[in-house]
């Protein structure tokens, strides 16, 4: 009687369930992936956040002038401490452009020829350049804003308020809408800042991994800050929409006097 012969090859369904399993196991892998990633996401996006709140209640607390300032090309973002002017010219720099400084100098020192030698003498260096340049019509130099130590505002990591997204994980910053500027931000830095009757001036901040998006809202009115999952549908439903939930038909103005 002869032998039945046996087969050792895969026959198609054994083929298809192994090929199942093998797909199975590389959207898990896929998804963990994905989770720890979003995981940078959100921190970055939550400690921005928090940074933001924390900048608010110190210049109600301090009775002073506070802002963010985000770099956006090195993701990283720091509570500064701004003395001097609380007026926000329209599309300003972030830092004092020093070669402008030094022509408005020049300049005003040209225009003290024609008046008395004691004319600036005020027993201070430092406040009679602040008048040279103001005779030559910069104010560049009225504000000036520094980090905020460690100890000043009570952080017990001792690490100041700086902070910096996870970029070796992909999270950056993505685009930022702040209410001085007239276009949105993509490079360079920008600065959100907060004044001490509460309000400050509004802003969105995108926070993005390449994949997903966050975005962090600032409210004039009252400072308030609140992250949410996704991009807004319009951002200028959130930056031109006044103290009475109507839409302005132009973006509210920064004169020293913040507007909701």
């Amino acid at each position: 009687m002869a032998r039945a012969r046996t087969h050792s090859g895969m026959t198609v369904l054994e083929l298809m369930i192994v090929l199942a399993i093998i797909a199975a196991a590389m959207v898990l892998v896929r998804s963990g992936f994905r989770l720890m990633t979003r995981a940078d996401l959100v921190e970055g996006s939550t400690e921005l956040s928090a940074i933001l709140k924390r900048a608010s209640s110190l210049a109600v607390e301090m009775g002073g002038m506070y802002r963010v300032t985000i770099d956006v090309d090195k993701g990283t973002f720091v509570v500064e401490q701004c003395t001097g002017a609380m007026t926000i010219q329209r599309n300003e720099k972030t830092r004092p452009d020093e070669e402008a400084k030094k022509a408005a100098l020049e300049k005003g020192k040209n225009q003290l020829l024609g008046l008395p030698i004691d004319a600036l003498q005020v027993g201070d260096a430092e406040e009679a350049t602040k008048r040279a340049i103001a005779l030559a019509g910069h104010h560049i130099n009225d504000r000036a804003c520094v980090p905020a130590t460690a100890g000043f505002t009570g952080d017990a990591e001792g690490k100041g308020w700086a902070r910096k997204l996870r970029d070796d994980k992909g999270v950056k910053f993505k685009e930022i809408w702040v209410q001085h500027r007239d276009e949105s931000v993509t490079k360079g830095d920008v600065a959100i800042y907060f004044f001490p009757n509460g309000t400050s001036e509004k802003a969105v901040v995108e926070v993005t991994d390449g994949t997903d998006t966050f975005s962090v809202l600032v409210y004039g009115l009252t400072g308030r800050v609140e992250l949410k999952d996704g991009v807004l549908a319009d951002v200028n439903d959130h930056m031109m929409r006044n103290a009475i939930k109507e839409k302005d038909a132009k973006r509210d103005d920064m004169r020293g006097v913040p507007t909701p």
